[in-house]
């Protein structure tokens, strides 16, 4: 071999050797590098499952407060929006009166001018009466007068009659409004059964009291100028019924006559 021959063919061979030792090399590092990216991409997968899981955990927290929220809003509107109606006489509500603010209104004249005072005088007021029993109810609820006349600033007292027609003691309680609407901002109770709870023995029937007046000031509403009549009206709903305790002796008494009585000729009575 030549010199030049032997140089070339050492640098061939260095070459092929160092060729195939980063073959090598590449091939020794490809598992180390694809086995990193698993395990990152494992990281990322866990880290995404968490944050979905929080998510999760954060809506069902959003949700049970707006439920609860809901619900509390639910529980306190009837109250809140009887008491606005109450206060604002909205909707036909009759008026809440402090106890002796009436009678120290009467006391001084209602400290109407002598224009007012003669518009009371004057006008006549027809106060009827107008009663309603829930379909749950088994009640007989009557005004015991169909109406009465008042002048602004009088009061006046009437009565309803409410009856239990079943054999269990039934609580009930009764709404009320005022018709035309505008004018229930001017008809204000100083006592009334409405809003309680009223609870009556099977069969028991009792007379129930409404003191009320028309505040004198209504004489100076334009948009009731004409009217007369005023109607209060009255619905009776079932709160409550007692199953097991004071049930009507006088029915079970005759029950048990009526069983006697079969008895002697053979008969079976069934009770209910």
């Amino acid at each position: 071999r030549t010199p030049v021959m032997s140089s070339s063919f050492a640098k061939t061979t260095g070459g092929l050797q160092h060729r195939l030792s980063c073959r090598g090399w590449a091939a020794s590092a490809a598992p180390a590098s694809s086995g990193a990216g698993a395990s990152r991409a494992e990281r990322l997968t866990a880290h995404a499952q968490e944050a979905a899981r929080q998510k999760n955990r954060d809506l069902a927290l959003y949700g049970t407060a707006i439920v609860v929220g809901m619900v509390g809003v639910t529980y306190l509107s009837v109250p809140l929006y009887r008491m606005f109606c109450q206060a604002t006489g909205f909707g036909g509500t009759v008026r809440r009166v402090e106890g002796d603010s009436v009678e120290a209104k009467i006391a001084r004249g209602w400290d109407l001018s002598e224009t007012d005072a003669a518009k009371c005088a004057e006008r006549t007021l027809t106060i009827q009466f107008n009663t309603d029993v829930n379909g749950d109810l088994d009640w007989t609820f009557t005004p015991t007068q169909r109406e009465v006349k008042v002048h602004p600033g009088q009061t006046a007292l009437a009565f309803f009659t409410a009856r239990n027609n079943t054999d269990r003691a039934i609580t009930g309680v009764a709404t009320y409004n005022v018709t035309p609407q505008k004018a229930g901002s001017f008809f204000a109770k100083i006592q009334c059964f409405c809003f309680e709870e009223q609870r009556l023995r099977p069969h028991e029937e009792v007379d129930m009291p409404v003191f009320f007046y028309v505040d004198p000031s209504i004489v100076r509403e334009r948009k009731l100028e004409g009217v007369d009549t005023l109607m209060l009206s009255y619905t009776f709903f079932k709160v409550s019924e007692d199953d097991d305790d004071e049930v009507c002796e006088p029915c079970l008494e005759a029950k048990e006559n009526a069983s006697a009585a079969a008895a002697k000729v053979g008969l079976t009575v069934k009770s209910s």
